[in-house]
């Protein structure tokens, strides 16, 4: 078993539980009494701010816990005896308020998680993890965006001071995500019989991919988020939505997949929508897997 790959997975799964919690904080904030507060408009993005490397004194103060630490009995030395070495180092002296709040949140984690919580890094890159699960983590929280920013590059360090290797910050927004004007609504057709999906209505953009259109669709339908989704274009384009297959005849007989890398063009002339050259029409359909 890849240990690694198990931490990953769980960290994985609490920060998108902890960006939910703090989605529906975001748009439902708590009303004190005697205060109305308005709430804030539905976000479409999400930036998460992440850390490759501990802060030079968290990083004293985790390799001293860890020097300290007793295996056998899975506990610390009392706060008072720690404290008495930690406040002589010259590195975490100016951090002396955050300096026991950290401490306990480590001793809570080394309880959870066990010891190696005290390792300066993690046994895998967190950057990676979460462009890998992109995707899920904008299907999970039912946005349209995500951007991944190194908390040492942030513009404002005062804002992600607490930011640290396994505990992320994130930031919702809502902004104007494609500066692409040129779009078509188009219907996708479901063509299976006997299943719960259906036609759906949506704007479909030049310089999408047949992947991002996708993901589109199954944002807007939860029942398609873990299914395998194929588009198809119809071979002609205006008589294709209308025409009755013998019973002879193949379900794809008149129609052609699409590739996920292909991109949409959008024709100005026609004010049609193209893929690979071949005009897809006001329709097209789908397959689930």
């Amino acid at each position: 078993v890849d240990d690694s790959l198990t931490k990953a997975v769980e960290h994985l799964m609490e920060c998108v539980h902890d960006f939910r919690i703090k989605l529906i904080n975001y748009t439902k904030p708590i009303v004190k009494k005697g205060k109305s507060i308005t709430p804030n408009e539905p976000p479409n993005r999400i930036t998460v701010i992440y850390a490759n490397d501990y802060p030079a004194w968290q990083e004293k103060t985790l390799n001293y816990l860890k020097s300290q630490y007793n295996a056998k009995e899975n506990s610390f030395p009392e706060n008072k005896e720690l404290l008495q070495y930690l406040k002589t180092v010259p590195e975490i002296k100016p951090f002396m308020k955050k300096l026991m709040p950290f401490v306990a949140f480590v001793k809570e984690q080394v309880a959870v998680k066990g010891s190696s919580v005290l390792e300066s890094h993690l046994s895998f890159s967190e950057r990676d993890l979460f462009l890998q699960n992109e995707e899920y983590i904008l299907r999970s929280l039912d946005l349209d965006d995500i951007q991944l920013v190194e908390s040492s590059s942030h513009p404002d360090q005062k804002l992600v001071a607490d930011v640290c290797p396994g505990k992320p910050m994130c930031k919702f927004e809502k902004c104007s995500l494609d500066p692409v004007t040129e779009s078509c609504v188009t219907r996708v057709v479901n063509i299976q019989p006997c299943t719960p999906h259906f036609t759906m209505n949506f704007l479909v953009f030049d310089t999408d991919r047949v992947e991002d259109v996708i993901a589109r669709m199954k944002r807007m339908d939860r029942k398609l988020k873990t299914k395998q989704v194929n588009l198809f274009r119809y071979v002609d384009p205006a008589k294709g939505p209308r025409q009755m297959l013998a019973f002879a005849q193949p379900m794809m007989w008149n129609k052609r997949p699409l590739d996920l890398d292909t991109t949409v063009e959008y024709d100005p002339d026609t004010r049609a929508l193209k893929v690979a050259g071949k005009v897809l029409g006001d329709a097209i359909c789908y397959t689930v897997n």
